[in-house]
């Protein structure tokens, strides 16, 4: 082993490198989903869990691995995670059936996630408070973009190699991310600031933050939103290619629009912020949100079956989502700043059981057509008006409260 130090580049190279991987595998598969549902002669709802299995397992190793590290040290949880993370996705190479593949899907989020949650505290281990929150955004950065077009990738390896490629394609990122940091990455966290793994403590530390209004709130609105999002991402490719008759090679260009909106949008967020004001971005992501959804309903039937509309006004969403999405997580983190890492775990974890099951949800109610998809983003939306409303009343009540108290 030769650890290099966090103070290099070649630190920097290494952490990417760490959530490479981790960012590719959730959704690169996306537009392979009508060759997998002729090839294992299944259906769409199952075909649609291999993105909510592998949520499910990132959500279970979030939950487990920030705890893990306080006491073994960064790097042997981080290998272990790597070490399942490699397993289960040469067992996606070899699976035979839907049910093979979803397994190892689960078991790959659970691998997973070590990369994404151990990696984000070994930065804050090294390196102080700004230069850490700086670095932090750029991974952030790299991750959305990373995310955004991985089904770009996925889908033109599919084209050219057949879907089973994209398994391989995978597997050998996560070898070479896996060898890389086990010869060069260093542990972040010194014998002496090991804490003992006290069950107590921990569940302790879940309850405080659980407790809180405004934890929740911002949690709900970041995964409510970014649910509506995966919604009509994960039903794209059968839905365009299956019934809106969008022919292979050109729906690509479909997912680019949709998915490089969100990622476009959020690289910009950091000087948005700093010309138009936090509030003022998270308003204007919502209003974009809502309008998105409500234009589906204001429309005829006939027009929904437009690839063309459907992409424009998704674009709009992704424009919505991408600004509001980052500004609410940042507010969950910051109600508790002395848990960040416990804020963190249960974040992830709390926003990708969400998308699970509205994924899950919406494949069970899928029938093919676009009214369908669009029925299931109304239901996510709808949600997000109603805790936006709640907020807004407990807002309204509280000054008649404080000027009671003063009569």
């Amino acid at each position: 082993m030769f650890p290099i130090s966090h103070q290099g580049k070649w630190f920097r190279f290494l952490l990417m490198l760490i959530f490479l991987a981790a960012s590719m595998e959730t959704d690169i598969y996306l537009p392979t989903f009508p060759d997998i549902l002729k090839d294992l002669n299944t259906n769409a709802v199952m075909v649609q869990r291999i993105i909510s299995y592998n949520f499910i397992g990132i959500c279970l190793g979030s939950l487990i691995y920030g705890p893990l590290s306080d006491h073994f040290g960064r790097r042997p949880i981080m290998m272990f995670g790597f070490f399942i993370f490699l397993g289960a996705s040469i067992g996606c190479v070899f699976a035979q059936t839907i049910d093979q593949l979803l397994a190892f899907r689960l078991i790959q989020g659970f691998g997973s996630s070590a990369c994404i949650i151990v990696g984000t505290t070994m930065i804050f281990d090294l390196f102080e408070e700004e230069s850490a929150a700086k670095l932090v955004s750029d991974l952030n950065t790299l991750t959305v973009s990373v995310m955004a077009f991985a089904p770009l990738i996925g889908g033109w390896i599919s084209i050219h190699m057949g879907y089973h490629a994209n398994f391989k394609f995978i597997a050998a990122l996560v070898f070479i991310s896996a060898m890389t940091c086990f010869f060069f990455i260093p542990e972040s966290l010194p014998s002496k600031k090991r804490k003992t793994l006290i069950l107590s403590r921990v569940t302790t530390d879940y309850k405080c933050v659980l407790s809180s209004y405004s934890f929740w709130y911002s949690t709900l609105i970041t995964s409510l939103t970014l649910a509506g999002y995966m919604v009509f991402v994960s039903n794209m490719s059968l839905l365009y290619v299956d019934n809106l008759e969008v022919k292979p090679e050109y729906f690509p260009f479909h997912q680019m629009a949709t998915l490089g909106t969100f990622a476009l949008v959020s690289l910009s967020n950091g000087r948005l912020i700093d010309r138009f004001g936090v509030e003022k971005l998270k308003s204007s992501g919502l209003c974009l949100i809502f309008l998105a959804v409500a234009t589906f309903w204001l429309v005829p039937n006939t027009i929904l079956s437009s690839p063309g509309f459907l992409t424009f006004i998704v674009c709009v969403f992704s424009v919505g989502a991408a600004l509001s999405i980052g500004l609410f997580f940042a507010d969950s983190m910051q109600v508790f700043p002395e848990m960040t890492g416990i804020a963190a775990s249960l974040v992830t974890s709390i926003r990708l059981v969400i998308v699970a099951i509205a994924i899950d949800t919406a494949s069970s109610f899928y029938d093919g057509s676009s009214q369908s998809v669009v029925n299931a983003m109304t239901a996510t939306v709808m949600a997000i008006a109603f805790l936006v409303l709640l907020r807004s009343a407990k807002r309204f009540k509280q000054p008649k409260l404080r000027n009671n108290l003063r009569v």
